[in-house]
């Protein structure tokens, strides 16, 4: 325990802490609106399929900025990248806070698509440089538990509001409070951050700008990654559109056909973070000392059973149970999934390889939500749960079977 305290403590010194707490900051203010988006959408006019476009048209716009980010972050540095683009992204909130309807969200999402693409890959590549082999999981572990912790009473008070006040007005405030903290924390990155890019590394690439100078140092990082790494992306894409069906209808879900108030569903939230918190650390600890797919493995054919209960739940414990369960099993593999990309990819193309992988991601994160809410609207509720719960079991079938521990971790 001592030594876990220590590992903590040393990821803590560094850049790692200053992210955790302007993330923290921004999470804060972030799960008063986060949770409640879908409700938000349907509040100025839009309907369930409007949910699933405004993230579709966020996810697609991001994937050339993306791309282009993950250039510029293995050749400019990751820190101008990342507190700038921050501030953009703490800006893009106020369309959120005077938009009359629910179309000015479109814009919302696009402009937030652009800023957070260029920052994604930055933002990726920090985190996974500041981190060692040896405590990575504990680094991600900390990033998942730290800055959730700041938001955790969050979705309970603003559902409180919104019980009280109306979804719009409460959500409304809400967003001003999250360009407020958004511009605290780019504060704090401009201010505290230290680039972790070779400085002789970027005047040497400075010049090359050309777009085809930028297609072929892509084309380098694609013949360099391992066939482990792609294998494991590939499975990681069947899941994301398991996720992408359900995710931003599991509010509406709960509201309309499971009987919560948004206090309740706030509360729900709650929970879920406050689990993360609890596990997340040992899961870490364990995951860097006796490797990531033990901590994989368990978990992954216990999710679609979680969904199947899911659609049987009536009223606030029996969401809430579900909403435990799914907190506790990625608490536990979540850690060791994300240190695993890190294991598998070559320090010298990880800002590349992050920008392809989320680009790809997000590509079927959007068309899981446009088709999650054409069979929310069209079909039935529970559709878009079952056919997620199909895919979460193709996904941990494919794991199980193809997925192995790295022979070495990357740096």
């Amino acid at each position: 325990m001592s030594q876990q305290i220590k590992s903590s403590w040393s990821l803590l010194k560094g850049n790692l802490g200053a992210m955790l707490l302007s993330a923290g900051i921004w999470t804060m203010a972030g799960q008063m609106t986060g949770p409640f988006f879908s409700l938000y959408v349907l509040g100025l006019g839009g309907n369930y399929f409007d949910i699933g476009l405004i993230s579709a048209i966020g996810a697609i716009i991001r994937i050339v900025p993306t791309l282009f980010g993950g250039y510029l972050a293995d050749t400019i540095g990751r820190k101008k990248i990342i507190f700038s683009m921050s501030f953009l992204l703490a800006v893009n909130e106020l369309i959120n806070v005077f938009a009359p309807s629910y179309q000015l969200l479109f814009l919302s999402a696009a402009l937030g698509a652009l800023w957070g693409g260029i920052r994604e890959p930055a933002f990726s590549s920090l985190i996974a440089d500041s981190t060692k082999p040896e405590n990575r999981a504990m680094g991600y572990a900390l990033w998942n538990v730290v800055p959730p912790l700041f938001g955790v009473v969050s979705p309970y008070a603003i559902g409180i509001f919104m019980d009280r006040y109306g979804t719009v007005v409460a959500l409304r405030w809400a967003y001003i409070f999250v360009f407020c903290m958004g511009t605290l924390a780019s504060l704090i990155r401009w201010r505290f951050l230290e680039e972790t890019f070779k400085s002789e590394d970027i005047e040497r690439v400075e010049l090359r700008r050309a777009l085809g100078e930028i297609l072929e140092d892509f084309r380098i990082t694609f013949r360099a990654l391992p066939r482990g790494l792609w294998v494991f992306l590939t499975i990681d894409i069947i899941l994301i559109i398991a996720w992408s069906l359900i995710d931003p209808y599991f509010v509406t879900f709960a509201k309309e056909v499971a009987g919560l108030s948004s206090a309740q569903w706030g509360l729900t939230v709650m929970v879920w973070t406050l689990t993360n918190i609890i596990i997340r650390l040992p899961s870490a600890s364990l995951s860097d000392r006796y490797g990531r797919l033990k901590f994989i493995r368990p978990t992954l054919l216990l999710y679609p059973l979680t969904i199947l209960f899911l659609l049987n739940s009536k009223g606030f414990t029996a969401v809430l149970l579900v909403r435990l369960s799914i907190a506790v099993l990625g608490s536990i593999d979540g850690p060791a999934w994300q240190a695993l990309y890190a294991d598998y990819s070559p320090r010298e193309h990880r800002g590349r390889f992050y920008a392809v992988a989320s680009a790809i991601r997000f590509l079927f994160w959007s068309t899981g939500n446009v088709v999650g809410g054409f069979l929310y609207q069209e079909v039935s509720k529970k559709t878009p749960f079952q056919v997620g719960s199909i895919f979460l079991f193709i996904g941990a079938i494919a794991f199980l079977l193809f997925v192995k521990e790295p022979k070495t971790r990357e740096e």
